[in-house]
C-alpha cells in the first residue's frame, strides 16, 4: 500500500531533527572535544637522536657555554622540548642561559629515571620542570598521574638540591577532552603545592581553538605558531620565579628564658590534731565486738541545751509509752513513776 504525504512529511521532520542533534554534539562544534585530523600548523622534520639504555627512549641533553653573570637553568622535559634542543627554536640568551633535557615520549616516571641518571658537567642555578603531558594517555587518572609527578619532582629536587625548583603547566593537547586535562592539571599543581614547588599556568596562552598552534598530529605544538608561544611562556615562568623569589630569612634563635622559681605559699590556719599511732587504733569486723583497748568516749565539746517539759506533759508521755527510770527531774520538782 503507497504511502501518504502526511508519512513522507514526518519521515522529513524526523530527518532534519536528527542533523540538527548531530550538529549541536558534534566535536567539530566545541573545541573542548577532540577533533580528527588534529592542528594546521608546521613542524620541522623529526631528527633521530641517540636511545638512552636507562628509559629506551631518544634522549637528548644540551648543556650551553658557561657566561659569567648569566644563570643557568636547566629545562627539563618531553618532545615539546624538541625543537629547541634540535635549535629549531631558540629560547632566549640575553638573560639567562638555558640548557635541554628531552625525552620524547617519555611518562614521568621516564623522565624521573633520565634525571637520576643525568650527568651534568655544572649545577644548574635554576630546573624549570615541564609537567608531563604524556600521562594524560599513558596514566589510568589524574591520582596515579599525581603520584608519579610527585616521585618525579622530588627526584628533581634531589637531584640539584641547590637548585631552584619550579613547574610549568603541561601543554594542551587536540586529542584530549578539555575537562580531563583540567583534571590533570588541577592534579599536578596539588602535588606541586604539597612538596613545596611553584607551578606556573599557562593554559590560556593555547586556546585549542586555534588549530594552527598545533601540527597535524594534535599533540605537538607548530614550530611556527605554537612553539614560540611555548618559549615566551617558559621564559616568563623563569623571570617570575627568580626575580620575584623569597630570599631565605635567615633563623634567629631566640633566648633561652631564665626558669623562675614558683612562689613559696605559706598557709596560716588552725592546726589539725595528729592521728593516733597504729597501735592504738581499734579494729572492729562487720557482726563482732571490738577486741583491744576498751573504747573511751570522749566529753562532748558542744554545749547541750536542756528542754525542760511540764509535768503534765510529761505524764501525758508516760502513758502511751512507759519510761525504764523511776523518776525524772523536771527541775521544779521530781515525778515519780
Amino acid at each position: 500500500m503507497p504511502r501518504g504525504k502526511s508519512y513522507r512529511r514526518s519521515q522529513a521532520a524526523r530527518k532534519r531533527e536528527a542533523e540538527r542533534h548531530r550538529e549541536v554534539v558534534s566535536p567539530k562544534s566545541d573545541p573542548r572535544h577532540p577533533v580528527a585530523g588534529g592542528g594546521t600548523g608546521w613542524r620541522h622534520r623529526v631528527r633521530a637522536w641517540p636511545t638512552s639504555v636507562h628509559t629506551g627512549r631518544q634522549h637528548k641533553l644540551v648543556i650551553p657555554a658557561e657566561v659569567p653573570g648569566k644563570r643557568f637553568v636547566l629545562l627539563v622535559g618531553a618532545s615539546h622540548l624538541r625543537s629547541f634542543a634540535d635549535g629549531i627554536v631558540a629560547m632566549p640568551k640575553d638573560l639567562y642561559s638555558f640548557g635541554v633535557m628531552s625525552t620524547p615520549g617519555g611518562c614521568a616516571d621516564q623522565l624521573r629515571t633520565e634525571v637520576e641518571h643525568a650527568v651534568l658537567p655544572r649545577t644548574p642555578d635554576a630546573v624549570c620542570v615541564l609537567a608531563p603531558s604524556n600521562n594524560l594517555t599513558a596514566s589510568i587518572n589524574p591520582e596515579r598521574a599525581g603520584e608519579a609527578f610527585g616521585r618525579y619532582l622530588a627526584s628533581v629536587c634531589s637531584a640539584w638540591p641547590t637548585a631552584q625548583v619550579f613547574a610549568v603547566d603541561l601543554v594542551p593537547r587536540l586529542t584530549v577532552p578539555e575537562d580531563i586535562q583540567e583534571f590533570f592539571r588541577q592534579e599536578f599543581h596539588r602535588v606541586a603545592a604539597r612538596l613545596g614547588v611553584k607551578y606556573y599556568h599557562h593554559g590560556d596562552r593555547f586556546p585549542l581553538a586555534d588549530r594552527w598552534l598545533w601540527c597535524r598530529d594534535g599533540l605537538h605544538l607548530s614550530d611556527d605558531m605554537g612553539t614560540p608561544l611555548l618559549m615566551e611562556s617558559l621564559l616568563a615562568a623563569t623571570t617570575q620565579h627568580l626575580e620575584t623569589a623569597t630570599p631565605e630569612v635567615p633563623c634567629q634563635v631566640s633566648p633561652t628564658p631564665r626558669r623562675r622559681r614558683p612562689a613559696r605559699v605559706v598557709v596560716v590556719g588552725e592546726v589539725r590534731a595528729p592521728r593516733p599511732p597504729p597501735s592504738e587504733w581499734t579494729r572492729v569486723a562487720p557482726g563482732r565486738k571490738a577486741n583491744g583497748a576498751p573504747l573511751v568516749l570522749r566529753e562532748c565539746f558542744i554545749p547541750l541545751n536542756p528542754v525542760w517539759f511540764s509535768p503534765s506533759v510529761l505524764a501525758a508521755m508516760e502513758t502511751p509509752v512507759p519510761s525504764p527510770v523511776d523518776a525524772v527531774s523536771t527541775g521544779s520538782k521530781v515525778i515519780n513513776f
